[in-house]
């Protein structure tokens, strides 16, 4: 039998056991019908741990904390992300340099030992903040967007039924004033 004949059927095997197994998984995933109970146990347990059809694994809660980084000039705040992605500095989208700033932004803030609580507006908290003593970080990611004087802060967004009722969209719980040394 030559080669590229074998190759492909077993290619076809392989693309049928994965299709019939994805096809079992979805089966034994979904609610309770009337050929499989969501009382049973064995394959729909096993289904559900080995292959959850569940969306939480893709997505982060919206009203979970969020982490932000800032320059402050004594009065005005500017915001250190290069989003969006559809901005004329990001070439409409063709440049992926800002996709870089999520794992730098979190190995900064996993670096910061010295946080603030802060239980207020971003201006309020920037205010507070600017007024002590910068804690040094170096930044060592191969893409450094945060350099010199930052402030980082761990907020949240107020939730959508709410943002008719407060002046402000996020609530910053804690705040760290930063000089990051970029080498």
């Amino acid at each position: 039998m030559p080669v590229a004949r074998r190759q492909l059927y077993v290619f076809a095997i392989t693309l049928g056991v994965m299709a019939s197994y994805l096809l079992v998984a979805l089966f034994y995933t979904l609610p309770s019908n009337a050929l499989s109970s969501r009382h049973s146990k064995g394959a729909r347990q096993f289904f559900n741990d080995v292959t959850p059809q569940v969306w939480a694994f893709f997505t982060k809660n919206p009203e979970g904390v969020q982490i932000g980084a800032y320059a402050f000039d004594g009065k005005h705040s500017k915001n250190l992300l290069r989003t969006p992605q559809s901005n004329p500095s990001n070439f409409f989208g063709l440049s992926r340099a800002q996709r870089a700033q999520g794992p730098e932004m979190a190995i900064i803030d996993a670096s910061v030992t010295d946080w603030k609580s802060c239980s207020g507006t971003l201006t309020t908290c920037l205010s507070q903040a600017a007024a002590l003593p910068a804690a040094k970080i170096t930044n060592r990611n191969p893409v450094q967007t945060i350099c010199g004087d930052a402030f980082m802060t761990q907020e949240y967004v107020v939730p959508w039924s709410y943002r008719n009722l407060v002046p402000y969209d996020r609530r910053v719980t804690r705040i760290a004033h930063l000089d990051v040394s970029c080498p």
